[in-house]
């Protein structure tokens, strides 16, 4: 009974948290070539390193009908209310699948929620939810926070590496030549309608690290009360000095450090870090 929260592996929060709060999740499933890894894999360390050896981006899929239909029955078996916050509808077909199961089961229990963020950014979305749930708080409350977190919730972005662009083709090799030589380092953010968009750009590692504190303090309101996220691909040393900055300049109480998993880190590649607050 109660309330139980589900979401999707693209929420990339540490196992130790999915634990705690019973988060159950769907499992979108990443292709090298034409070996399918299934639910979970592969391991985070496995996957960067897999990456760098390969000349392509592997290739991503949403969570299959039948995956979202087992996590779903399985959350409603007990007679809780459940609400599954999943990947932004811009960026991945999993929210529009989670609706057409809702459909079938036609359980008025079970409450689809487009987080329109990726990664931490949902994830601070789903550990809330969670934590709203352990507290007693109804559905609709949950809900109605989720929906003001949908707007309120900002994801800065750094591209450390620019070659999971390059290989993706969203920066030609023209540029990407252009932004190496002189060190420069995009800035993404995500917007109100959950797609990926230009921010900024900064020189150098810690020209970005900066540039994200900065735009923080900036964006940012009560910091001190919030939640902070901090994730990273395969660069724990700048996510701990992030963690550290962000601590001591805004006195944050809780910052969750996590790492890019393998869907997100298909797309961004490695030395990705990025910072998540509330406005």
């Amino acid at each position: 009974m109660g309330i139980k929260i589900v979401s999707d592996n693209c929420c990339d929060l540490p196992a130790e948290i999915l634990q705690k709060y019973d988060i159950r999740l769907a499992y979108l499933q990443v292709r090298f070539g034409d070996q399918v890894y299934p639910p979970g894999e592969p391991r985070i360390d496995q996957f960067y390193k897999m990456l760098a050896e390969s000349k392509t981006l592997p290739a991503t899929s949403q969570p299959t009908v039948e995956n979202i239909t087992k996590v779903y029955s399985e959350a409603l078996s007990d007679d809780s209310e459940v609400i599954a916050i999943h990947m932004s509808s811009a960026l991945s077909g999993t929210y529009q699948t989670g609706v057409m199961v809702k459909n079938t089961l036609n359980n008025p229990k079970l409450h689809v929620f487009d987080s329109l963020r990726a990664s931490m950014g949902m994830g601070l979305m789903v550990v809330e939810a969670a934590r709203m749930a352990a507290r007693g708080e109804s559905t609709a409350a949950i809900l109605e926070r989720l929906t003001g977190m949908r707007k309120s919730v900002q994801c800065i972005f750094v591209v450390g590496n620019l070659d999971g662009l390059i290989k993706g083709g969203r920066l030609s090799k023209a540029k990407g030549k252009i932004a190496q030589a002189f060190d420069i380092k995009p800035i993404l953010y995500m917007d109100d309608e959950g797609f990926l968009m230009p921010f900024d750009k900064a020189r150098g590692l810690k020209g970005a690290q900066r540039k994200q504190i900065e735009i923080m303090e900036k964006l940012g309101r009560n910091l001190n009360r919030q939640t902070v996220g901090i994730d990273h691909s395969a660069v724990p040393e700048i996510a701990e000095a992030l963690s550290r900055t962000i601590k001591e300049r805004f006195a944050v109480q809780e910052v969750i450090v996590s790492e890019i998993g393998p869907i997100i880190g298909s797309h961004v590649g490695a030395g990705t870090f990025s910072i998540y607050f509330e406005k």
